[in-house]
């Protein structure tokens, strides 16, 4: 059964263009435009890892971590981001970001990122 991954990216070429490397990858993809309707979508449907980006209004990367922590969901969050500096990495860590994407999204670099973090998650390749 093929892993189930959220792409919340207020950026609708950045969005679908993820969307289509990570098909041809042989996930199944979740879109969202941002973190209102991502939180709205977690609470439907399972899913196995969210790319998630940082500044999205109304609810951006970290509002999303806040209430799928508050929901009780186990959901791994990679953010996605142009943002740069030691700061970020600070409140990824405390939020418990699995790690941080850079924009803009090199396809190689989301395959890579996506394969690591399903080994991760699952021991294995997603």
């Amino acid at each position: 059964m093929s892993k189930t991954i959220l792409i919340a990216e207020d950026n609708d070429v950045t969005r679908e263009m993820m969307a289509a490397v990570l098909k041809q990858e042989g996930y199944a993809i979740v879109q969202a435009v941002d973190g209102s309707t991502a939180m709205k979508v977690v609470k439907d449907k399972p899913v196995d890892l969210a790319l998630v980006d940082l500044h999205m209004a109304p609810a951006g990367g970290f509002d999303f971590v806040k209430y799928i922590k508050a929901e009780g969901l186990d959901i791994p969050v990679i953010i996605i981001t142009a943002d740069q500096g030691s700061d970020l990495l600070l409140a990824a860590k405390k939020h418990g970001i699995l790690r941080l994407l850079q924009k803009p999204v090199e396809p190689d670099q989301l395959k890579n990122l996506v394969a690591m973090a399903m080994k991760k998650i699952f021991g294995r390749e997603g």
